[in-house]
């Protein structure tokens, strides 16, 4: 081989090992950014490329050593070196080729995933800005809620300060009418227990009956009872029962407690009663609820500023009580002569006073339901049987009527009081 032969030869396989270098160092760099940037497909096809350069790389690389190695254990004509080198300057062209392309395709890649990633960029700007903007809007929206929530628990406390300060104030007037502090939640029980006092006293007296001449005075009191009366004796005899003598003894009581206390127009012993149930009369048809203030007025006068009241009240107290033991000294003779008995029975008179003017002095009045003896039938929401008589059928006697207080304003303001009753 020629000197000349051999620096062309050496130059082309100087231009191979460069041109092999920059498509591996090509490949190697497309590999890489493909890796970090390319989706599924694309970066397949990027891969396959790179193989299929490989392999053309790989296989020129082969017939040139087989090439050269020929060259070397074999003589060669001038003619075929230079065919040999024609024919490995024309695979270099193509490989320069296939490395230009790869590159173009690498250009136009990275430029196509640049301009993606821009558009993703800028789309997740303008979602950015709309999430921000939706944000502000929210936080704007807040503080207004806020503010006005504020607003309403201001409100609302300045609402309670004022319902207090008025309260107070009802609570203050309602002091200066009404005659006493009860409600009708003391009203209620006070008037269970004073029944329950009335039944004591006529049960601690049993022992003491006459039985004729207590069942003279009932024939003679309630005259209208009287069939009712001869239901209830025995065939063979003319006189009640000791049980039913008591029921009656408990009868006179309370009706005499509801009839000289509790229905008078004011109070036992006040001068201004008559006149009162006139002017109450005439005010109610025409202002029910100025007819109430002034009930109630008055019933406080009596309690706070009785003034020469006083005196000619305890004097009707003191009558009252005579009545009473003359009356039940037709039913217990001996009572008369037991001044405990006395001093028991005004203490009952004293306490019906006092329930009284507390009754009075409500916005509503509590008051005894009539109920219609020998005629009307037993009712549990109003009545419950003595133990004597039977829990249903005619009621025959009336031993207390039913109390009921109720509010026309409303229906859960109030009680029913059961009245006691005894039915055939």
């Amino acid at each position: 081989m020629s000197d000349s032969q051999e620096t062309d030869y050496t130059i082309l396989e100087q231009q191979s090992e460069a041109v092999e270098r920059q498509e591996t160092d090509g490949s190697l760099q497309i590999s890489a950014n493909e890796t970090l940037k390319e989706t599924s497909e694309t970066k397949e096809q990027a891969t396959e490329n790179v193989n299929w350069s490989e392999a053309l790389l790989a296989e020129s690389e082969n017939k040139r050593k087989r090439v050269f190695r020929w060259m070397e254990g074999k003589g060669q004509t001038e003619s075929d070196k230079d065919l040999m080198i024609n024919s490995l300057a024309e695979s270099l062209q193509i490989h320069k080729e296939i490395v230009e392309r790869i590159q173009r395709e690498k250009d136009v890649y990275e430029e196509t995933m640049e301009k993606r990633h821009a558009e993703e960029r800028n789309a997740v700007n303008v979602e950015r800005e709309k999430a921000q903007l939706a944000l502000e809007e929210h936080k704007e929206h807040y503080a207004r809620l806020e503010a006005a929530y504020q607003s309403v628990v201001q409100e609302l406390e300045a609402k309670k300060q004022e319902y207090k300060r008025i309260e107070a104030n009802f609570y203050s007037h309602v002091r200066t009418i009404k005659p006493t502090d009860d409600d009708l939640s003391t009203i209620q029980p006070e008037i269970g227990h004073l029944f329950s006092q009335l039944n004591n006293l006529c049960m601690s007296l049993r022992s003491k009956i006459d039985r004729e001449a207590a069942t003279t005075f009932v024939q003679e009191r309630w005259p209208a009872l009287n069939e009712s009366v001869k239901e209830l004796m025995k065939n063979d005899e003319k006189t009640l029962d000791s049980g039913y003598i008591t029921l009656f003894a408990e009868k006179f009581l309370v009706e005499t407690m509801l009839h000289e206390i509790m229905k008078q127009p004011i109070h036992l012993g006040v001068s201004v009663n008559e006149a009162f149930e006139q002017v109450d009369a005439w005010i109610r048809v025409r202002n029910e609820e100025w007819a109430t203030r002034l009930r109630q007025q008055i019933s406080a006068l009596v309690v706070k500023q009785p003034a020469d009241e006083q005196e000619s009240i305890e004097k009707a107290k003191e009558a009252l009580v005579e009545r009473i033991i003359d009356q039940l000294s037709r039913i217990y003779p001996t009572v008369k002569e037991d001044a405990n008995q006395a001093k028991k029975i005004l203490n009952i008179v004293n306490r019906t006073a006092k329930l009284n003017l507390a009754m009075k002095g409500q916005e509503i009045l509590v008051k005894p339901v009539p109920i219609e003896e020998g005629v009307a039938t037993f009712n549990s929401t109003m009545m419950k049987p003595v133990n004597k008589g039977k829990p249903e059928g005619r009621v025959l006697i009336v031993i207390s009527p039913p109390f009921i207080a109720s509010d026309p304003n409303d229906p859960e303001h109030g009680f029913v009081i059961l009245g006691k009753v005894l039915c055939a």
